[in-house]
């Protein structure tokens, strides 16, 4: 499935979009417009036609004002993404936010409901705050010996990265969760991150204090909308699945599938599995 790419600019950022045109139900995915296309399946591509945005974090920034938290609050990103969704004229349909982004598309659907009609949630755990210890203890206990010398492995290599290109201090840190983040180990996830731009500020701020302290049932009890949440089984990069059934059992009416055989990125591992939950999910069965 061919892509087609193309960039907006907005209040200083260059937004880069990708789409797929095939004529198919509209999904809106947000997160890197360059990331995300290399690990969407074709069997989903085709399917459906795919818009992928970036969010501020992925975007080159034109401006020469100095850079502030502000530039990345998650106001300002829900902002954008509506102002995307209404000048590509993407309808009111399924938004997707995988790993962190699951956290912007929940909070999107909350505040723009009427350009929603489904969110889905993937390996996004209920915060990146205390839950997320829970995912050093899922790992000392179930991963195998090969994961574990394959993540030190990684630790150490990361340390080396980030001493000579600081500036990816995120790539860095994604592509030494190889090991807690793929189903296959070792798996090559660098070539997923080739020629993509950063902003560390946005990342720190986002990653390491909003969505540290986020709180989801706050954003559920707002929503009336579908929601499906995915995990995969032997994803130890977020906090585990089972974090979520203290607050599932307060939202019963929410879906989870937890996909066996597959960590961070279940529709690249089980692209005919994921698919099929999530067109199950996507009609109400």
């Amino acid at each position: 499935m061919e892509w087609k790419y193309q960039t907006i600019e907005r209040e200083g950022f260059a937004l880069q979009v990708a789409k797929t045109k095939n004529g198919g139900p509209p999904l809106f995915w947000i997160g890197s417009a360059l990331y995300y296309p290399r690990v969407i399946p074709s069997v989903m591509a085709e399917k459906f036609e795919i818009t992928v945005v970036d969010q501020r974090g992925f975007a080159k920034r034109t401006s020469s004002s100095k850079e502030t938290k502000e530039d990345y609050s998650l106001e300002k990103l829900l902002e954008d993404f509506n102002f995307l969704q209404k000048e590509l004229k993407i309808p009111a349909c399924p938004i997707i936010g995988h790993s962190g982004h699951g956290y912007m598309a929940l909070a999107y659907a909350a505040k723009y409901p009427d350009q929603v009609k489904n969110l889905v949630m993937v390996s996004t755990g209920p915060s990146h705050g205390s839950p997320m210890s829970e995912a050093e203890v899922y790992f000392k206990k179930h991963a195998s010996d090969l994961r574990k010398e394959a993540h030190l492995e990684n630790q150490i290599q990361f340390q080396k990265n980030i001493e000579s290109t600081p500036e990816d201090f995120f790539i860095h840190y994604c592509v030494s969760l190889e090991a807690k983040g793929f189903y296959q180990v070792p798996f090559p996830s660098r070539k997923f991150w080739e020629g993509i731009h950063t902003n560390k500020l946005a990342f720190d701020y986002l990653f390491g204090e909003v969505f540290r302290d986020i709180e989801v049932s706050d954003f559920f009890q707002k929503l009336s909308k579908p929601i499906w949440i995915c995990m995969g089984k032997e994803d130890y990069q977020v906090a585990p699945y089972y974090t979520w059934d203290p607050i599932l059992k307060e939202f019963p009416e929410i879906k989870m599938t937890v996909v066996d055989k597959s960590s961070h990125l279940p529709f690249l591992e089980r692209p005919e599995e994921f698919l099929n939950e999530f067109q199950n999910a996507l009609l109400g069965r």
